[in-house]
């Protein structure tokens, strides 16, 4: 079996409401779905998260998504054996440096390929699956920043319709403590029971997400994600050593080497491991390896996928052996539709994880056609 084309698929995905985070605000997603063709006519499903990513460095623009692999990493690897991942993370090392979430998408639907030509489920390549479903971490891709009461009142719809994990994101440049108000009225929304994680996404300068940290620890939260800046892995230590909470670190960790410095660095107590983000299966494990060697938690996840993202974050959960948390449910939360066959469900607040060949997704061709970019 040999590769024989890559194929890119440019969309552009409305959302049902603006996702609201400290550095912007996302009103549609630009991702990029790609499709690796083999000789035999199978062909396998990836997808590139290609939206503007306002706190993490290196993110393309789809027409930047395109050229890379048009010109460069398509070129690098057509022709060789599906099979042969390590040789063809190799060639698209020399072809180009870093572009782990373009490079993502082409490993994703490397696994969704052999998958699929040897009717087994991905992760049966990976080890096999420890679990037969995850706990959605909701609501959406994270409550957006909005107004304490507003906030309150969906998170007190969500908990009611069956949600037992919450993320708040939060940076507020006007007034940071209203951040702590937020998480407050919240917390008195939905009791005691329901765990929170505040995502900072990096917004403060070290002392004041201390502050705000030690305000929101006596009102319950569980974790705290990216609470300083990615590459101040000083500010996070500080940070970690001077609380109780748990500090989770995503943009600060793109590669199994960044996350050998943050464990040197004393930076962090879990890491978020994206693998349409921090190049795919391939990369995710890597990245898992490193934290589990070095006694930090695994929380799994993704930023914005639709249906083909999530089929891979599915099958990298069905592998971890320990997890810290939940993650994002179904796509249909945020986005106005999928574009996958039989999508889960939208409010899902727990997923199963499929037995189907490959990554047990297809795509439904009449919605990529509606949000296919010209």
């Amino acid at each position: 079996m040999k590769i024989t084309k890559i194929e890119t698929i440019p969309l552009h995905m409305p959302v049902k409401e603006p996702l609201v985070e400290s550095h912007g605000t996302f009103s549609i997603f630009d991702h990029v779905v790609v499709k690796v063709h083999a000789d035999n006519g199978v062909f396998g499903l990836g997808e590139v998260e290609a939206y503007p990513s306002f706190e993490r460095p290196g993110c393309e623009t789809q027409e930047g998504v395109v050229a890379i692999i048009r010109d460069y990493l398509g070129p690098s690897i057509i022709g060789e054996d599906p099979f042969n991942i390590a040789l063809i993370w190799k060639k698209m090392d020399r072809a180009v440096v870093a572009y782990w979430r373009v490079k993502a998408a082409i490993d994703i639907a490397l696994y969704d390929l052999l998958g699929k030509h040897l009717n087994i489920p991905s992760y049966n390549l990976l080890g096999g699956k420890v679990r037969d479903s995850y706990v959605v971490e909701g609501v959406g891709y994270g409550m957006s920043i909005d107004t304490p009461q507003k906030m309150a009142d969906i998170a007190k719809k969500a908990v009611a319709r069956g949600y037992r994990q919450l993320e708040l994101k939060s940076g507020d440049a006007e007034k940071p403590e209203r951040d702590v108000e937020r998480l407050r009225m919240v917390r008195e929304a939905i009791g005691t029971d329901i765990p929170i994680k505040v995502d900072f996404n990096g917004f403060y300068e070290t002392k004041t997400a201390l502050r705000l940290i030690k305000q929101m620890e006596p009102l319950g939260v569980q974790m705290i994600e990216q609470p300083a800046k990615y590459w101040d892995l000083e500010g996070l230590a500080f940070i970690r050593s001077n609380t109780t909470t748990t500090i989770v670190v995503d943009e600060s960790v793109e590669t199994p080497q960044e996350m050998m410095r943050v464990i040197r660095a004393g930076a962090a107590d879990a890491v978020h491991i994206k693998p349409t983000v921090k190049g795919g299966l391939t990369m995710a494990r890597k990245i898992a390896a490193v934290a589990e060697a070095g006694g930090l938690g695994i929380v799994p996840g993704s930023s914005a996928p639709s249906g083909v993202g999530i089929g891979a974050v599915r099958a990298f959960i069905a592998t971890c052996t320990n997890l810290d948390g939940g993650t994002h449910g179904s796509p249909s939360d945020t986005l106005v539709e999928d574009i996958v066959m039989n999508p889960i469900p939208a409010d899902a607040t727990m997923v199963r994880i499929p037995s189907d060949p490959g990554l047990g997704i297809a795509l439904d061709e009449e919605k990529v056609h509606r949000y296919r970019a010209n």
